[in-house]
């Protein structure tokens, strides 16, 4: 008994087990098993923000987007699936390891502005997958070299149009806007199948054996223009405290002339009323009797304050010494 359970094979059991069945049975369930399994490989399933290339026999026939889909299984279609959502990033003008393509070394980006200035132009693209067929087989060239290639292009003609100046301060929006506008019809002439999403100009720098001349240059226009701000500060709070002081003078002038015009027509009034009086006076009394009279009130209106003696002159003609008139 110990020496039977010692070469008894375990395999002579599955054997003795399927030893009923022929093997005209079991060849066409393996190949029908087979062909189903094969007609299973071509279901694929695409991933949201992916869009799916099908080609068959190596021409594509369509391209198809998230979800679960069916192709004839290889050799007859192939796909090639392509993250069309993920926004990617290149680099211009900087030397970063961390960005180093295989197809290309990075390197320094240096312009001639349009008013003969030299400097060096750091940016960064944001750019994502706008057309899958046209990515992977309408362009042979690396896609980041692609884009160097064409934003370089564009920066080149517009920077060159450009004073430095503008292009550090007030110009700067609109000229990356009109770069991105620019390196987007490049790529779409070249049917890159590459949309540019965000292009931004990281700093705007001189070469080395410039920068400590170019950054006084700049320093002296800051300070131009501080000093010309302060100016203008000062101008308008002196401006309007001028005008205000201006029209105070004026109000003041008119308020005057309208007084002085109304006293004097009042002065006219009560020369019209003394006239008058002058005359009907005149025809009851002499005219030396009233002009007398009007000359003593004139005299004491002129001289309110001084005492005044009245000397009746002598009909001999005879004079009189005012010294010895007794002051009062």
């Amino acid at each position: 008994m110990t020496e039977d359970k010692r070469t008894h094979n375990p395999l002579d059991d599955i054997r003795q087990a399927f030893d009923h069945l022929k093997l005209t049975v079991i060849v066409p369930i393996a190949v029908v098993v087979l062909i189903i399994v094969y007609f299973l490989t071509g279901i694929y399933i695409v991933n949201p923000g992916e869009q799916a290339v099908v080609k068959r026999f190596g021409r594509v026939i369509a391209t198809r987007g998230a979800g679960a889909h069916y192709r004839i299984p290889w050799p007859v279609d192939s796909v090639e699936v392509v993250n069309v959502g993920q926004v990617r990033r290149a680099d211009i003008g900087m030397v970063l390891p961390e960005h180093e393509h295989p197809a290309f070394l990075p390197e320094r980006l240096q312009l001639l502005t349009g008013d003969e200035n030299v400097i060096n132009v750091e940016a960064i693209i944001h750019y994502k997958i706008k057309d899958a067929v046209r990515f992977l087989y309408r362009t042979n060239f690396s896609e980041e070299r692609l884009l160097h290639n064409a934003v370089g292009a564009a920066l080149v003609e517009l920077i060159g149009q450009m004073g430095v100046d503008d292009i550090l301060t007030t110009e700067k929006i609109s000229a990356q806007a009109k770069i991105l506008w620019k390196a987007q019809k490049i790529l779409d002439q070249y049917e890159s199948g590459l949309q540019i999403t965000a292009f931004n100009i990281r700093a705007i720098v001189p070469p080395v054996a410039v920068a400590d001349a170019f950054r006084d240059v700049q320093t002296a226009k800051e300070d131009r223009e501080q000093t010309i701000n302060q100016a203008r500060g000062f101008a308008n709070s002196v401006i309007p405290a001028a005008r205000g002081k201006a029209r105070e003078m004026v109000s003041d002038a008119e308020a005057y002339g309208t007084e002085v015009v109304n006293r004097a027509g009042g002065d006219a009034k009560n020369f019209e009323a003394v006239l008058a009086e002058y005359r009907k006076n005149s025809q009851m009394y002499t005219e030396d009797v009233t002009r007398y009279r009007l000359y003593l009130e004139t005299m004491e209106k002129v001289l309110p304050r001084i005492n005044k003696y009245i000397l009746q002159s002598s009909a001999n003609g005879e004079k009189v010494n005012l010294k010895f008139i007794n002051r009062q």
